[in-house]
């Protein structure tokens, strides 16, 4: 068979034309209807040919392209709708955003003298005539929109300077997106802390950070992608080269820190993203599990002190506060219990070995009617010689 569609309007339809096909009695075309699609009707429109009329809310773009599989047929593809653009006034950062009805595909190109960025979207039916959104008095002068050919619609914004700005598509909305300028890292402070310290750094934006460590090499590196380095930007002065901050192509600064072996990183954000702090802190313990039994629980007390205090209840505290001391040193912690329930004592081998980690610490506290008795005793397996060196320490 063979086929040829257009659109009509007054009111709005799509024709197709099939030439070389029957027209089954029993065709149905309920439940179709939706979108732009009011309805469907199906007809003969001569001897020869069959026309199907869809019936539109608007005139909108459209693909017709022929099947290669089986069942043999065509696939009718309606272009997306511009809903909206304009700028986003709630963001940190100015931004402007283009919203439709579905995906976009889309390519940006750069004008100079004056300086404009084109954005073509695909597939993309612009409703009404032509239209010019006023600019917000920053970065962009105006913005125009139209309907450069039937399947593209072209935005052109007026923009105060070259490449400055970076287009992306929405990370939580497909149908929408956004061009936003690219943030300058203005200052880069180093702050000794303890073992370690934190590198704080400044952008007239929100930041981004993607992280990746090389541990052979002892370094660290952050990336901050769709950002530049403002005028006079100074890396940190620092009495050992810890820091390293560089600009990459494209628009993608580099931050480089000399991170030891046994140390970890965290990153912080402050609410607007403005502001990034790379954390670093001594972790001896980073990459190893360990697990800890708090004696007793639920209706095994344990020792009870001559004060009421119940063993269980003691060996928890002291569990959950040696958690955290550990964490911090870098270690995965994890607790037979965290809450003051019963476990057989097969239940905590159990758990041990599932989890398989490096090092099993139960925690009990003895009662004793002298007072002057007080100290420590360590149990371990009298043929595990690892054992007996972390009980030595």
């Amino acid at each position: 068979y063979t086929y040829r569609s257009f659109l009509l309007a007054e009111p709005a339809r799509l024709v197709i034309d099939l030439t070389g096909v029957e027209l089954d009695p029993a065709l149905s075309t309920e439940g179709l209807a939706g979108g732009p699609v009011k309805g469907i009707r199906v007809s003969r429109f001569d001897q020869d040919t069959v026309r199907v009329v869809f019936d539109l809310e608007y005139l909108v773009g459209y693909k017709l392209e022929r099947l290669t599989t089986s069942p043999a047929g065509l696939r009718l593809d309606f272009n997306v709708v511009l809903k909206d653009v304009g700028f986003q006034s709630a963001s940190a950062t100015p931004e402007i955003y283009v919203e439709s009805t579905g995906p976009v595909q889309y390519k940006t190109d750069y004008l100079l003298d004056p300086h404009r960025l084109v954005i073509d979207l695909w597939d993309v039916t612009l409703r009404g005539p032509a239209l010019t959104i006023p600019g917000n008095g920053q970065w962009v002068s105006s913005i125009r929109v139209s309907q450069f050919n039937p399947q593209t619609i072209r935005l052109v914004l007026e923009i105060n300077e070259p490449r400055n700005c970076v287009v992306a598509i929405d990370e939580t909305n497909p149908g929408r997106l956004v061009i936003r300028t690219i943030p300058e890292l203005v200052e880069a402070a180093w702050v000794p802390e303890g073992s370690g310290g934190k590198l704080v750094l400044k952008g007239t934006g929100a930041l981004q950070g993607n992280v990746r460590s090389d541990p052979e090499k002892g370094k660290l590196y952050v990336e901050l992608p769709d950002t530049k380095l403002g005028a006079g930007f100074q890396a940190p002065a620092t009495e050992e080269p810890v820091v390293q901050i560089r600009e990459k192509i494209p628009s993608t600064v580099e931050v480089e820190l000399a991170v030891p072996r046994s140390y970890q990183y965290r990153l912080l954000w402050t609410q607007d993203r403005k502001e990034m702090t790379v954390q670093l802190q001594n972790a001896p313990l980073a990459g190893k599990v360990i697990i800890l039994d708090p004696g007793h629980g639920g209706a095994d007390a344990g020792a009870i002190s001559t004060g009421g205090l119940r063993e269980k209840e003691l060996n928890l505290v002291v569990a959950l506060r040696l958690k955290a001391k550990l964490e911090a040193l870098g270690a995965e912690v994890l607790l037979t219990r965290e809450d003051d329930r019963y476990l057989w004592l097969y239940d905590r081998v159990a758990i041990a070995n599932r989890a398989g980690g490096s090092v099993l610490l139960s925690i009990h506290a003895n009662n004793h009617d002298n007072k002057k008795i007080n100290g420590l005793v360590i149990w371990h397996h009298p043929e595990r010689e690892e054992s007996a060196a972390l009980a030595a320490v």
